[in-house]
Order: structure tokens, then sequence, then C-alpha cells
């Protein structure tokens, strides 16, 4: 009884549509809870980190009278240059504590084959290594021009290459560790510098003598977020789950309530225009039919109405033919429900 009374409050229009209200507030919440974030992710910067190299040059000089024995120029009468001095340094900022360096010559032989370049042989000049003192470093070497201009011959000599060029390369390597407010930091630098020789111009020139490369340093740190449902606090996760569960339940006693309310089944459709209301009369046997199906064959064989009448806790369908009562009985609906 208890139970009886349970479903018929449950499927009450009042309390059914406090259930829809739930759904639709708790479906909300699911939807928009799954698509967040569990996590923010909060970047802060720790500081700038700034790397500086640069190749500084001087020219000794042939004798002449218009530049002396020494000149400084971002180009150089190649006529006129004897050797050159190298000054190559290198700086950091904030100083890396530990780290080393290596600054190497190169001289590149090769011909000129349609675009492309062909390497014919290639010499080092000179190679430098050491340790970072205070994150940075100084090297020095001189270039002797007129040796290596008589290098350049015997080279074209024993190649056999009359029209051979030339490139002279500074290549600088750093690398060291260090820390910026607080964060330990792996760097590595590289530099390149070209000595060009421009015969069509006579002059010596360098190109890209100074290399600066900075960089921004953060952290970054994650945070977990916490969702607020109905004044409900709890974490991301926990919030998408119980939303859903949540909604999942609300959702079932109106799908129960659609689905049982729906109009049975009418075993009796075919036959239903031949029902009529009324009890048979005094009858000397009764068929008793098992079946909807049992009733709509005897109908077809018999070709009379069927009446239809209560009798006690049954509902009957009879069909009368020579004294003969052909009834189907079904137990009458709990009440409160329809008859068919």
């Amino acid at each position: 009884m208890k139970k009886e009374k349970l479903i018929r409050f449950m499927r009450r229009k009042e309390v059914l549509g406090v259930f829809l209200v739930l759904f639709l507030v708790f479906g909300f919440y699911s939807v928009k809870l799954m698509s967040a974030s569990p996590y923010v992710v909060n970047t802060q910067t720790l500081g700038t980190f700034k790397e500086e190299g640069q190749l500084k040059h001087a020219a000794y000089l042939k004798s002449n009278e218009i530049y002396g024995y020494m000149v400084f120029r971002d180009e150089y009468p190649i006529s006129l240059v004897d050797r050159f001095l190298l000054t190559y340094t290198y700086h950091s900022n904030p100083p890396l504590s530990t780290g080393t360096y290596e600054v190497t010559g190169k001289i590149v032989y090769y011909v000129n084959k349609g675009s492309e370049e062909v390497i014919m042989w290639e010499d080092t000049l000179f190679d430098k290594k050491g340790k970072l003192q205070e994150g940075g470093f100084t090297a020095e070497y001189t270039l002797d021009m007129e040796k290596l201009d008589d290098m350049s011959s015997e080279v074209s000599k024993e190649l056999g290459i009359k029209r051979l060029n030339r490139r002279i390369i500074i290549t600088t390597k750093v690398s060291g560790t260090g820390e910026v407010n607080g964060k330990k930091i792996n760097e590595s630098f590289d530099h390149e510098v070209e000595l060009i020789r421009d015969s069509g111009a006579g002059l010596y020139y360098f190109t890209e003598a100074k290399k600066i490369s900075r960089k921004t340093l953060t952290t970054t740190t994650r945070e977990e977020v916490s969702a607020s449902v109905l004044g409900v606090t709890s974490d991301l996760d926990t919030a998408k789950v119980v939303t859903t569960l949540l909604a999942f339940l609300m959702l079932i006693p109106i799908v129960g309530y659609v689905y049982t309310s729906r109009p049975p089944k009418d075993e009796l459709a075919k036959i239903r225009p031949y029902i009529v209301k009324g009890a048979p009369g005094p009858v000397q046997r009764r068929v008793v039919l098992k079946t909807p199906r049992d009733l709509e064959t005897t109908f077809e064989l018999v070709d009379k109405p069927i009446l239809h009448y209560i009798d006690g806790e049954d509902e009957v369908f009879a069909i009368i033919d020579d004294g003969i009562s052909y009834e189907y009985r079904k137990p009458l609906p709990p009440e409160g429900d329809e008859a068919s």
C-alpha cells in the first residue's frame, strides 16, 4: 500500500515539475563544468637573460701616408692590409656561473660550379678554448694576410685551379649554466663571423661582427580549480561527476512517467466496434476463451455481437450462440485506472 501511495505521489504533476526543474539545473551545471579546465596555469616572469658576443677588429697596414700604421674601420683597403688583430669578447647578464667557450678560425677554399659552391679544401687557422670567467671571456688572434695569400697561392697551385676562392670564418660556441632569480638555466650561444674579400670593390670587411641574444625567463604553476554548485564547493572533477549523476537521477522519474503514462495497447482494437454493453440472459453452457485472439476468432466464426459487462472482479466479453456463452474474462484494472 505504501508503494502504491509513493508511486501516485511521484506521478503528481507538481512533483514531476520539481524533478524537471532540478534536471535542467543539474544538467546545465554538468554541461558547463564538462567544458571547464580542471587547472589554471599561471605564468610569472622571473627576469631577462642576455648574452652578447662581438668580434672587434683592427688592421695593421703597410707603409702609407693616409691611414698610418693601424686603423679601426668597418671596411679596409685590400692593398694596404698587412694583418688583422681580432679580439672576440663575450659576456652574459646575469653572469653564467660555469661554462666553456671555443673560438675557431677556418679558411675554406672553394670553386663555383654554376650556382653551386664546391669546397676543395679547408684548414684550421686557430682554435682557442677555455672556461668562462665571471660569465665571459676575451680571446685574441692575429691574421697575417700576406701569409694567407701565399698559402692560397700554394693551394691553388697544388690543386691546379687558378680561379680558387677562399672564405675565412670565425665561429664562437659558448655553453654554460647559471641562475636567474632562483631558476637554473642551461644556455648555449653560437656566433659566426666571416671575413669577406671583395675584389671588385678592393675591400675587406666582416659580416655580423656583433650578436645579442635576449631571453625572458618565466615560471608556470598549475592551480586546481574549484566549483560551487548550489552553494556547495568542491574540486572540479568531483563537481562534474556529482552534477552529471544528479541530473541522471532527476531524469529517471520523468522518463518513468512518460513511459508508464502511455496508453496501453488495445488488445480488442479489431473487434472494438462490435462490442456492446449488456449482460446475457440464462445460458446452457459457458465456454472460457483464454486470449483476446480466441475471442476475435470466435467472433469471426459466429458473427454475433460481443456483450460487455462486469461480473464480480472480472470484466467479461461474451458471444452468445445457441445457448452457449463464449466468454473472455480479465481482471478489472486497479482502482483509479480506467477500465478498457
